[in-house]
């Protein structure tokens, strides 16, 4: 296992992007058995803000300026920090490359995707964890993903993570080195 305390110019910001249900945060909790991080859910923050969140814009603002400060100190003491939020378009993702840009950190960008079916079918059941977003949610943003301006991975969540996870984890590797 990697420890994940590394000098600051090792630490990674691990990005995810993906719509509500797709398998962010399962990705990140398979993660865990191969990489120390400091998980920062972006939906764990809106519970602690609010335990009926509204989703609006100031509530989203104060959401993010957490996930924001949070992933600061991750980075700042050496410790790779992993982003589990949707951060569809490129606007959502903007502050985080600008963080890691900020910090010497290294990003990692990583798309969770699932059929819009299965992910229907996910979240017609009760959800495991913090995240409150249902079919309604994800009727509302389905549309807007963007692909990343630069390199990711792709991740297709019926299928086994264990490919992209070994990949991420050697990109971590190679740029540690």
């Amino acid at each position: 296992m990697h420890n994940g305390n590394f000098s600051e110019h090792s630490a990674a910001v691990i990005l995810l992007s993906g719509l509500p249900g797709s398998g962010k945060t399962t990705f990140a909790h398979t993660l865990r058995e191969g990489l120390d991080f400091e998980h920062i859910e972006s939906d764990a923050i809106r519970r602690q803000i609010s335990p009926n969140p509204s989703y609006s814009f100031a509530e989203s603002g104060a959401v993010f300026a957490r996930v924001d400060a949070a992933a600061r100190r991750a980075i700042s003491t050496g410790t790779h920090a992993l982003i589990d939020a949707t951060n569809l378009t490129n606007r959502d993702r903007r502050r985080f490359y600008r963080l890691a840009s900020e910090l010497g950190a290294r990003l990692f960008a990583v798309r969770i995707t699932a059929p819009d079916d299965l992910i229907r079918e996910r979240l017609r059941h009760p959800r495991e964890g913090y995240s409150q977003a249902g079919l309604e949610v994800f009727e509302r943003v389905r549309t807007r993903p963007q692909p990343f301006p630069g390199p990711s991975i792709a991740v297709d969540s019926r299928y086994s993570l264990v490919p992209a996870i070994d990949l991420l984890l050697r990109l971590i590797d190679d740029q540690e080195a």
